[in-house]
């Protein structure tokens, strides 16, 4: 009687066992994860700082997401990445990353949701959304004490972005997938006078975002 006892115990664990991995098989099924790096070139011309500016973005402009929009669960912005392509003086003088110093106090890229504007039917055109100052914004990546020569043509400066968007994102991109990015430069280092300005800047953003979607 003993032997049987223990026989069947055997058989139930190694059945739950199982269940348990088709469940997360099947699970597994259920879903699929795909990523899309989006790539922001920002060309700034007669650029001064400290100052701020911002970028928009609109996910329906990406095949990938539209074809998916329908089947989206969740979405999740993964990393944030930011690099400096080029960069000369007022003076119309190239920055040269072997020989010259420069290092801007603090720049910061925020996340800010946004909407289309009262009565537009049909947006489009980046004239066409505001901010969406119900929901909340988002930090993607602070740099302090930032020496230009480190981000200079080097795109190994990567965030990882925390869950916590992850959330808002899944319900607003479900409906309007539209947003900007905000950069903010503080000072020169050693700068004394209120603006330092630069005959141009090019800057480079990498948005990775991660979608789940149900099959």
């Amino acid at each position: 009687m003993k032997l049987i006892t223990n026989f069947t115990l055997f058989v139930v664990l190694i059945v739950l066992l199982f269940v348990s991995c088709n469940t997360d098989f099947i699970g597994s099924v259920q879903n699929f994860r795909f990523q899309i790096p989006f790539y922001f070139y920002v060309n700034y011309y007669d650029k001064s700082i400290p100052d701020t500016s911002r970028i928009f973005a609109n996910l329906n402009e990406y095949e990938e997401f539209t074809k998916n929009k329908s089947r989206l669960e969740q979405a999740e912005i993964v990393q944030f990445n930011y690099w400096i392509d080029s960069l000369v003086f007022g003076n119309n003088q190239p920055f040269d990353p072997n020989k010259d110093t420069l290092i801007i106090e603090n720049v910061k890229f925020l996340l800010v949701f946004a909407k289309p504007k009262a009565n537009v039917v049909n947006p489009r055109d980046t004239n066409d959304f505001e901010p969406d100052t119900s929901l909340p914004t988002f930090l993607l990546g602070e740099f302090n004490q930032v020496d230009v020569s480190d981000f200079y043509r080097k795109p190994h400066h990567i965030y990882v972005i925390s869950t916590e968007i992850s959330q808002v994102l899944t319900e607003v991109v479900r409906n309007r997938p539209y947003f900007y990015l905000i950069s903010e430069y503080g000072k020169v280092i050693g700068q004394t006078s209120p603006k330092k300005y630069f005959s141009l800047i090019f800057v480079r953003f990498d948005v990775v975002i991660r979608f789940t979607l149900s099959i």
